[in-house]
Order: structure tokens, then C-alpha cells, then sequence
């Protein structure tokens, strides 16, 4: 018997370049990818807000059951603020990344006393999952905040580099390297190719930024869905 490899090649035609090299330059024009870097940005006010609020809210309660007329309750109205501040993170990720989450009702899994709704809450896998979001929403907000606007800035500052140098004195500060950098970057006329290259890495920085986007989207819809 014989064996018949057929072997196909794949032409890549003028059009799928220029398709191709369109969606690589065309990312700025992109309401989504605003929509995405404003998500990535709100990440450190509102995981500020939710680390302050539970992180204070669950150490008195705690410290509190001693006296348990008190703590008991405080635990309970912290699972319902939990699953407020959830549910507001749900409509972020609906409004800002484009996810379908949908809104979880307030209302305890079991009715009856507090301590009852207590025990309940505390077994609710779902407002576990909740509370970690909350909770790890400060550490990955400060660092997707960091990521935003180091992203966003050093591309601009590349690109302004040619021109702040001719004008202003020192604009580099003063350390090691700044009067190097100065010189090169107000002098040489090879300096002005900082401004394409400047706007080059903006543009892979948005796409950087969008990976990073879809990735909290996904995790979104893990621990909220």
C-alpha cells in the first residue's frame, strides 16, 4: 500500500496584512479598550474600599462574639454588605468588560433567626467566593492600576522626550544618567525617531493592557458568575 501526503500551503494575500496591521494600529480607536484600562484603573479605589471596609468589618465582629448579641448580627450585615459589594463589582464588569453576570438577590439561603442566617451565610460557598474577590480585589487592583498607567505613560514620555529636551533644562532630574539622556535626546537628530517609536509602544501597550483585561474578566466571571 501506498501512502499519500497531501500537503497544502497557505498563501497569506495583501488583504489579510493589511487586515492584520489594521487591527494592530486601529486598538486606540477602540471604545473597548478605554472601557478596559478604565476597569483596570477603578481597581484600586474599589479594592481599597472593599479591603478597608471587610478587612475592619470581619476583625471587630470576630473580636466582638464574646459578647455574642453583638458579633452575631455584625456577621450577618457583613455577608449582606458582601454581597452588595459584589453585586456593584458585577455591574462593572457588565458595564466596563463587556461580561453578563447576573445580579445575586440579598436574601439569606435559610430564613429564621439570626444565628440561624449566620450559619447558613458561613456555608454559602458563593458568598465565600464573593468575600475572596473583595478581598483579593486590593492586591490585583494596585497592581493592574500600576500596570495601567505605567503602560500609558512611559510610551507618551518616549515620545515627548525629543521635544521637552530642546525646551526645558534638566528634564531628565538629576542623577547617573540624566545629563547622557539629555544630550542625546536634544542634540542628536536620530532622537526625533523617539517619537515614532514612542507612539509604536502605546499602541502594544493597549493590546498589553487588553490581555490583561480579558484576563480579569475571566476571573470575574469565576468567582462572581
Amino acid at each position: 500500500m501506498s501512502t499519500t501526503t497531501v500537503t497544502r500551503s497557505v498563501h497569506v494575500t495583501p488583504t489579510d496584512r493589511t487586515s492584520s496591521l489594521r487591527r494592530f494600529f486601529c486598538v486606540a480607536a477602540q471604545p473597548d479598550s478605554y472601557r478596559n484600562i478604565a476597569f483596570l484603573l477603578l481597581g484600586l479605589p474599589l479594592g481599597t474600599i472593599w479591603f478597608a471596609v471587610l478587612v475592619t468589618g470581619i476583625s471587630v465582629a470576630v473580636s466582638m462574639l464574646v459578647v455574642a448579641l453583638l458579633g452575631i448580627p455584625m456577621l450577618v450585615a457583613l455577608f449582606y454588605l458582601t454581597r452588595a459589594s459584589a453585586n456593584v463589582e458585577r455591574r462593572v464588569a457588565n458595564a466596563l468588560l463587556g461580561q453578563n453576570l447576573r445580579h445575586w438577590s440579598m436574601n439569606a439561603p435559610r430564613r429564621g433567626n439570626l444565628w440561624a442566617r449566620l450559619r447558613a451565610m458561613t456555608r454559602d460557598r458563593d458568598r465565600g467566593r464573593e468575600l475572596g474577590y473583595l478581598i483579593l480585589r486590593f492586591p490585583i487592583g494596585v497592581a493592574t492600576f500600576t500596570a495601567a498607567v505605567a503602560a500609558i505613560a512611559t510610551p507618551l514620555m518616549v515620545a515627548y522626550a525629543p521635544i521637552v529636551a530642546r525646551h526645558d533644562e534638566h528634564p531628565f532630574g538629576d542623577w547617573a544618567l540624566s545629563s547622557r539622556m539629555e544630550g542625546v535626546a536634544s542634540s542628536s537628530p536620530w532622537s526625533w525617531l523617539l517619537v515614532p517609536f514612542g507612539l509604536l509602544l502605546l499602541i502594544g501597550s493597549f493590546h498589553l493592557l487588553n490581555a490583561i483585561a480579558r484576563v480579569c474578566g475571566r476571573w470575574a466571571t469565576a468567582w462572581l458568575a
